[in-house]
């Protein structure tokens, strides 16, 4: 447990509901923002006299946008922003906006301080509910540590064995790779794989290194004993999520529903001690092989609060596995979640099955995930769906087996 400073944390410190989470630290606009006594919201350009003044104003503006987050009461009481050197990187409202929700955090507050000054730091942690203004030194030290960690984890490989897959009809699917322990985490990550996918009970000594070796990329932790877990864990995790873009995976709704009540415990303990905390969501896995999957009346008590995501860990196709995972495929769709499959290898047949089942995305052995990549490449989703609707009439027709390898062939 961290010691509690007797210093407060900011001159205010807000506490509400995030709309959006996130992470954000820029300077505070309440209502707008002034600076030299003009509002930064209009472009100063507009009041040249001519194209000299024009070019002499230009000449002083900021190279670099300002991040601000916006203060206010309602985002329809707003102006509209003119300055291209703005760029509102969060709200903190009193009302809540009608949808569509900004894109950036948006904190919630029951209500703003009545005087606030203009220009001041602001850190905006949607994912803890909190909002600091005019933060501690020890305070904005943390935060921007994490931020700059976070940034500087996202810029990526940018090689050709690093970027995302899309089919020969241009159909987007996320090819993931299956790590045995943290690590191999890493090997995963090098391989070119687009995310990891982790089946373990432990958690790391050494975040940090984690999330260097991912570079930003996500990470899938699927943890059998989840329901087991106690307070400090859940906590734990919270903070692991700030530094890695992570999503826990468990086996089963009830323990779904257990996390989520067990990480909103921890998320409201963190916030009295001022951390940064991550968006962590959660999702379920299945295997398919060694345990059922979900029904439909699941299906029903999980509309009003689905999962993340859902994935399906495949040891072998078979024709009832196939059809098993075809009718379960519908009824996850109805919930509007992602949906992943672990497949064991990247044959031709395997990737048509997979596509034609409309996965989101596929986790394979991590030296499998080049293979993968470029034979989806050659495959079209919607032939792979037509053909797997076939293949379950005609499951062991050998022409038919083998048509994935020909399109892939002609296509080369």
């Amino acid at each position: 447990m961290r010691e509690q400073s007797p210093e407060p944390p900011a001159r205010w410190t807000l506490y509400g509901l995030p709309l959006q989470k996130g992470l954000a630290l820029g300077v505070g606009a309440p209502l707008y923002l002034p600076t030299y006594g003009s509002p930064i919201w209009l472009d100063p350009r507009l009041f040249a006299q001519d194209e000299d003044e024009w070019h002499a104003i230009e000449y002083r503006m900021p190279t670099e946008p300002v991040e601000v987050i916006g203060i206010v009461r309602d985002l329809s009481d707003i102006p509209p922003v003119l300055a291209p050197y703005v760029r509102v990187v969060g709200w903190i409202v009193e009302r809540a906006p009608d949808p569509p929700l900004p894109s950036t955090p948006v904190l919630l507050v029951p209500k703003l301080p009545a005087l606030l000054p203009p220009e001041a730091t602001v850190i905006l942690d949607a994912n803890a509910g909190v909002a600091y203004i005019e933060p501690s030194v020890a305070v904005l030290a943390r935060y921007q540590s994490q931020l700059l960690r976070v940034a500087t984890h996202a810029r990526y490989h940018l090689e050709g064995e690093h970027l995302p897959v899309t089919t020969w009809d241009s159909k987007r699917v996320q090819v993931g790779s299956l790590a045995h322990d943290w690590e191999a985490v890493a090997l995963g990550a090098r391989a070119g794989a687009e995310m990891v996918w982790l089946t373990t009970d432990t958690l790391p000594e050494r975040v940090f290194e984690i999330a260097h070796a991912l570079g930003g990329k996500p990470l899938w932790l699927h943890d059998p004993l989840a329901p087991t877990r106690d307070d400090s864990h859940w906590q734990r995790l919270l903070r692991m999520s700030a530094e890695l873009n992570l999503t826990l995976f468990v086996d089963t709704p009830d323990a779904l529903r257990e996390a989520r009540d067990s990480l909103e415990v921890a998320r409201e303990s963190l916030r009295t001690e001022h951390v940064p905390i991550g968006a962590l969501s959660v999702g379920l896995a299945f295997d398919v092989e060694n345990a059922p999957s979900l029904a439909e009346h699941e299906i029903e008590a999980l509309a009003p609060e689905p999962p993340y995501a859902i994935c399906w860990h495949v040891g072998r196709f078979t024709r009832q596995m196939a059809q098993s995972l075809w009718a379960q495929q519908r009824l996850a769709r109805a919930l509007g979640v992602r949906r992943a499959l672990i497949v064991p290898d990247a044959t031709p047949e395997t990737l048509a099955v997979a596509l034609g089942l409309e996965a989101h995305t596929l986790f394979l052995p991590p030296e499998q995930v080049a293979d993968a990549k470029t034979r989806l490449a050659l495959l079209s989703s919607a032939e792979c769906r037509e053909w797997f609707l076939q293949r379950l009439q005609r499951w062991n027709d050998r022409a038919l087996r083998q048509q994935p390898q020909g399109w892939i062939a002609a296509r080369m």
